[in-house]
């Protein structure tokens, strides 16, 4: 059992910094540490969320990168506290009391993971801050976290995030971002006692499932199949990669096609996996479609209007069911790798071990 007063507190201003916090097992310095943030008690019902489903994704992804996650409660402060008088004896009573709830939500978190008998190394905190916009700015602007994963779940009328919040981090994190907006079969919240609802029908993605991989000549194809991949490898999945052009667009058809085969050189060693590009008449449209076949749909960060919409489960196509049950996860690669992605295609090379009949990476992808 997690000892509560072991988790640590730090507070945030917004200032970007490198930070240190306290693990409960070693860590080594080249480990890859995936921040998952969660928001404090008035938004979240901790005693209803199912932290299994909830990180499952995150979990998956630090496995396949023999990485950490770190579990981080955000409490906010009225902006009349000043931060410096966090644990002090001048530190507001009440604030102390929420701080202490927050370490508990946090070391509730860290044994609900040890039970499910995970080898992620998982630890935790609780960050102080007068907005999340504020924890934001320094844990993903910094040079502390590999990546942050956030879960949005539009089903419950509880969003555990704002729409604005979510999309500043996909625009302005240095590090990897991971969004998953969950669907009908991925909901976080444990049924509700006096809900008679039956909820036998639905399944996790670690009892059966297939992946979407939707494939494109964006910057963040390759850190997609990567996730296909983790999500893959660890629950069991079939992956299916698609890349959709239109007719008409020759030189985007092309362009697709080398991102399709890098993709499928990614997953080159992954068993249950099919691959293809067809044309299309209206690309979004089709794809926001072929979404909704799948238990979990991966996406490079979109730009077009009617995808953000289904991201954020703003809208659905009309012949859709109101809740779609497809959980869609958007990656988005980190800045500093977005000119370096030669790296990261060179560490595929060295973790399928394929031969020299491999594609070859232009500089232009």
């Amino acid at each position: 059992m997690t000892e509560p007063m072991s988790i640590p507190v730090q507070r945030h201003d917004g200032t970007p910094k490198k930070s240190s916090i306290a693990t409960h097992r070693p860590v080594s310095s080249q480990s890859y540490d995936l921040l998952v943030p969660l928001p404090d008690a008035k938004t979240a019902d901790y005693n209803r969320l199912d932290i299994h489903r909830l990180l499952r994704t995150p979990l998956a992804i630090a496995n396949d990168r023999n990485g950490s996650v770190t579990i981080a409660s955000i409490v906010t402060a009225p902006s009349e506290i000043s931060l410096d008088t966090v644990g002090n004896e001048s530190f507001s009573e009440e604030m102390t009391r929420v701080i202490d709830l927050a370490r508990d939500h946090v070391a509730n978190v860290r044994d609900a993971v040890a039970d499910y008998g995970e080898d992620v190394p998982v630890s935790g905190l609780v960050i102080v801050a007068h907005t999340p916009d504020d924890v934001f700015a320094e844990c993903t602007t910094g040079e502390r976290y590999d990546a942050v994963f956030l879960a949005q779940d539009n089903e419950n009328g509880q969003q555990l995030w704002d729409e604005s919040l979510l999309n500043m981090v996909l625009e302005t994190a240095d590090c990897a971002v991971y969004l998953e907006t969950l669907g009908t079969k991925a909901d976080p919240l444990l049924p509700d006692p006096e809900d008679a609802t039956d909820r036998d029908d639905v399944s996790a993605l670690d009892t059966s499932s297939n992946i979407l991989l939707a494939v494109g000549p964006g910057p963040h194809t390759i850190l997609g199949a990567e996730t296909a991949r983790a999500l893959g490898s660890t629950y069991g999945t079939s992956i299916r990669g698609v890349h959709l052009y239109e007719s008409t667009d020759a030189e985007r058809f092309q362009q697709g096609r080398k991102a399709l085969d890098l993709t499928e050189y990614v997953l080159s060693d992954f068993p249950d996996v099919e691959c293809e590009s067809r044309a299309s008449e209206d690309v979004v449209a089709e794809l926001l479609q072929e979404i909704e076949k799948y238990d979990v749909a991966i996406l490079g960060a979109p730009t077009k209007q009617p995808l953000l919409q289904r991201l954020f489960g703003q809208s659905v196509p009309d012949e859709l069911e109101p809740q779609p049950t497809t959980s869609i996860l958007t990656v988005r690669q980190p800045s500093h790798a977005l000119s370096s992605v030669y790296y990261r295609w060179k560490r595929a090379i060295e973790r399928t071990s394929v031969g020299e009949d491999s594609p070859v990476l232009e500089d232009d992808f």
